[in-house]
């Protein structure tokens, strides 16, 4: 009886054991609850048939010297208890270095399931740095308990944060602009964009990309930009467009000229394999200088193509893959009268 009785505590404690890690991890795993915002639906007119366009609505910031710089940061990856410390040193070391008027921040800040309690970090590093930032949204960054709205009200909500969820009705999340202002006049735009994670009903794998509805919108915004004296906008998002590895397969063709290109390609771009001609529409309207993205790791190239330049951030931490020789940031200079761009890599010593 003495031996039963003690099989039967160890079975009881193991079952508890048992219940209390299932409890744990569900507590881990389980979504966070969230809530999209459905009032703010866009919708290119209203009832009355005028344009819904403001650009009262768009936050706007105001040089203070001669020249205005962006610095690039990109595919962070924080995760759990993983070099936190030393991410958060490699980033104030650039931002340092850079000295920007602005952060803005191309996705994958985040890698993990706890993906909830690093969002917070993330979004304390940067009120604690002072300098207005903002952010988009990659395709990792969502994977885990907070979903891209929970994330969203995190950085909305957080000190010199510029980022805006967006309307909630044209594909993906933080969809928004940041606008330059010089002497109180227009002077340039930045536009944040959500380039999706994946596309589910592809054939074979696939990283995602723009919804028509956010093409629409990106016309619609850049129009209304246009009609209000902003002739001229960056763009920032995560995943490249298919044109990046064009870009740079004709740059290396040519010869690789240092007037039209810089940085190098150390694997393939990793671009949705479905074009939906985003970067046609850039084109069509002509405002769009530059594009700016992250996502893949170990490419840090500027090369022009069709008059637009196209650009990897380079890798902000050595979280995930990494070359130790290419991390920092990219450093944008706008300035002048008539507004022009100056990119530069800023890399980190190993």
């Amino acid at each position: 009886m003495t031996g039963n009785r003690a099989l039967l505590i160890a079975i009881t404690v193991i079952l508890l054991a048992a219940l209390i890690t299932g409890i744990t991890l569900m507590g881990v795993y389980i979504r966070l609850p969230s809530a999209p915002d459905y009032d703010n639906v866009w919708t290119e007119i209203d009832i009355d048939g005028n344009s819904t366009f403001d650009i009262d609505d768009i936050a706007s910031i105001e040089m203070t010297g001669s020249d205005f710089k962006i610095l690039q940061l990109t595919d962070l990856h924080y995760r759990a208890g993983y070099k936190i410390a030393k991410s958060d040193e490699l980033i104030r070391r650039t931002v340092e270095i850079a000295d920007p008027d602005m952060i803005v921040i191309t996705g994958d800040l985040v890698m993990t399931v706890e993906n909830n309690f690093y969002v917070e970090h993330v979004a304390e590093l940067f009120a604690d740095i002072g300098i207005p930032w903002a952010v988009t949204f990659g395709n990792h960054d969502d994977e885990g308990r907070a979903d891209k709205y929970y994330m969203g009200e995190i950085y909305e909500n957080a000190e010199h944060s510029l980022y805006k969820n967006g309307p909630v009705n044209i594909g993906g999340l933080g969809n928004y602009a940041v606008n330059i202002t010089r002497n109180g006049a227009p002077y340039y735009s930045l536009i944040m964009m959500d380039s999706g994670t994946y596309i589910d009903d592809y054939p074979e794998f696939s990283y995602g990309t723009f919804t028509a509805g956010q093409i629409y919108w990106y016309d619609w915004l850049q129009r209304g930009l246009i009609a209000s004296g902003y002739e001229k906008s960056l763009m920032f998002f995560h995943i490249p467009l298919p044109e990046f590895k064009i870009a740079y397969d004709e740059w290396q063709i040519n010869g690789s000229d240092p007037a039209t290109g810089f940085g190098e390609r150390r694997e393939d771009e990793c671009h949705a394999l479905v074009n939906m001609g985003m970067f046609d529409k850039i084109k069509q309207l002509g405002a769009t200088t530059d594009v700016f993205v992250g996502h893949d790791h170990v490419n840090d190239y500027s090369v022009e193509y069709m008059g637009v330049g196209l650009h990897y951030g380079v890798k902000s931490t050595r979280q995930i893959y990494h070359d130790d020789d290419m991390i920092g940031g990219k450093l944008i200079t706008i300035s002048g009268e008539v507004p022009e761009v100056v990119v530069e890599n800023i890399l980190l010593p190993e």
